[in-house]
């Protein structure tokens, strides 16, 4: 699969985990609390391909041990550092609520 471009930035809207699993809304997302800070950060690709991804973050802190970004802790306007790349399809930032290329 070749990476995909957006032709304009998308919003990340936060669902909850049933609403999440039941609709293909591009750029949405829920969080699962993994304790002490740390969350699974489940997507759906911004493109619109309906593809599901899981990032492991922290709220205002890059947690260690395994691949991870940082969090700003807001649900309403997100932002990961680093970038996020959806391998091999698409790569791109969260940054204040919406997914950038």
């Amino acid at each position: 699969m070749s990476e995909v471009r957006l032709p304009a930035p998308v919003p990340a809207i936060e669902l909850s985990r049933e609403t999440f699993r039941a609709r293909d809304e591009p750029g949405s997302f829920y969080l699962e609390d993994e304790g002490e800070g740390a969350f699974l950060f489940w997507y759906r690709c911004p493109c619109g391909c309906g593809a599901k991804g899981a990032l492991f973050v922290g709220k205002n802190l890059k947690p260690n041990g395994q691949p991870s970004w940082e969090w700003n802790g807001s649900r309403s306007a997100p932002t990961l550092r680093p970038s996020v790349n959806h391998v091999g399809h698409w790569h791109g930032w969260l940054t204040d609520g919406a997914w950038h290329q």
